[in-house]
């Protein structure tokens, strides 16, 4: 009798499961709009030092890497157990041009069902946490000087 309680909240919690995934394949995509524009130190800061690190002229490739398994079982009376298992891992690719993110992609197996990118947020997550936190630091511009007329200038005492 157990079993026939035990069914339906392992049914239930499926929901909550695609949920989550869902929510972080919407991270994965929402760093790819506000980590556009990030100097390398505030990208090294929040994520740490890459795993692969290439230069190309005033291009820098950093790549990240997540894995994750993931495994589920529950049993279901009379027909008996059933499992799924799977391995997922993506790899983050940042592109920095004159030490600035230009451009990020996934790669690997990255997608959850209904869920592209998933498994790549936990390499961002964090970084998105330190921005919310830490906003990226902005140089100031120096204050523009008047221009000078030296035609009409006095002259310079000596």
């Amino acid at each position: 009798m157990k079993h026939c309680y035990t069914t339906p909240r392992v049914i239930a919690l499926l929901p909550l499961l695609a949920g989550c995934a869902i929510q972080d394949s919407h991270l994965a995509h929402q760093a790819q709009d506000r980590l556009i524009g990030l100097s390398e130190v505030d990208l090294e800061t929040c994520l740490g030092v890459p795993d692969q690190h290439s230069t190309f002229g005033s291009t820098d490739i950093l790549t990240y890497y997540a894995n994750s398994t993931a495994s589920t079982s529950f049993t279901v009376p009379i027909v008996g157990g059933i499992g799924m298992s799977n391995g997922a891992y993506c790899h983050a690719t940042f592109r920095l041009d004159q030490s600035h993110v230009t451009n990020i992609l996934y790669s690997g197996e990255k997608n959850a069902t209904l869920a592209p990118d998933a498994y790549c947020a936990p390499i961002i997550r964090t970084c998105l946490g330190y921005l919310d936190s830490h906003p990226p630091a902005t140089a100031t511009p120096a204050p523009a000087s008047a221009p000078v007329d030296r035609q009409n200038a006095p002259p310079s005492s000596r």
